[in-house]
């Protein structure tokens, strides 16, 4: 039966495991077997002593699903977890039954003029804040200007992390997603202004096969704002696999 298998949810970025205990629970309450685990650089996990990428994460899960002697499972990705899900389904590994994904950019919903302005500014701060005057400054002024640019996600980290995001977000996803061979459903928060919805429509045009659903007055958070909902739509999904 489906239930049997397990479910792994894969967080976004700068959250963890605990983030999805809602959602953990009401899936239990369903009757599935499923787990979050910390992702390396979040949570528990220790710090890399390098800059990771998106490969890097598709090894560890991996890895991780070999450990548990898992056959097969289902994945849940969420934000930057759901980026990692598509290139390891990309990927067509044996053990993976079904991808759930939401709030994934797989489409990178920020401009590459932004991107490429933001990661000019993360070397223009550097640059700005070595300047001994401000050195003092350093770390609060910091925060403010990434702040001004909407950039907290990335301030909010140590520098492996910083680069780390910069290797992510720098991925193009557009070729994984048309490799993917699994059912696929794609779960989105209606008021999502993060990853908005268009962005998800775009994707089940290019996902083969894929199905999207809607939670209305959700955000980017559904997955543990609106947990019933959720497995609701993740019931209706797999039941039919």
């Amino acid at each position: 039966m489906i239930r049997d298998i397990p479910i792994l949810i894969l967080h976004g970025w700068n959250l963890s495991a605990e983030k999805f205990a809602p959602l953990v629970n009401e899936l239990r309450i369903k009757g599935f077997n499923a787990q979050a685990s910390d992702l390396p650089g979040f949570g528990t996990s220790p710090k890399p002593k390098n800059p990771l990428t998106l490969s890097d994460y598709v090894r560890y899960v991996d890895k991780y699903v070999k450990s548990k002697n898992w056959s097969e499972i289902v994945i849940i990705g969420h934000s930057f977890g759901g980026r990692l899900a598509i290139k390891l389904a990309s990927q067509n590994p044996k053990f993976l039954k079904a991808l759930i994904l939401s709030g994934a950019p797989g489409y990178n919903p920020v401009p590459k003029l932004k991107i490429l302005f933001f990661l000019s500014l993360a070397k223009l701060g550097n640059a700005i804040f070595a300047l001994p005057i401000l050195k003092n400054f350093s770390t609060l002024s910091r925060h403010f200007l990434y702040r001004a640019a909407q950039a907290t996600d990335f301030y909010n980290t140590d520098k492996n992390m910083r680069d780390t995001f910069k290797n992510i977000v720098k991925e193009e996803l557009v070729d994984y997603m048309a490799q993917i061979k699994v059912p696929t459903l794609l779960i989105w928060g209606e008021n999502d202004l993060i990853v908005p919805v268009s962005i998800a429509k775009k994707m089940s045009k290019v996902i083969p096969n894929a199905k999207l659903t809607v939670i209305p007055d959700a955000r980017h958070g559904a997955p543990w704002t609106h947990p019933k909902e959720f497995v609701e739509s993740v019931i209706k999904f797999l039941d039919k696999i």
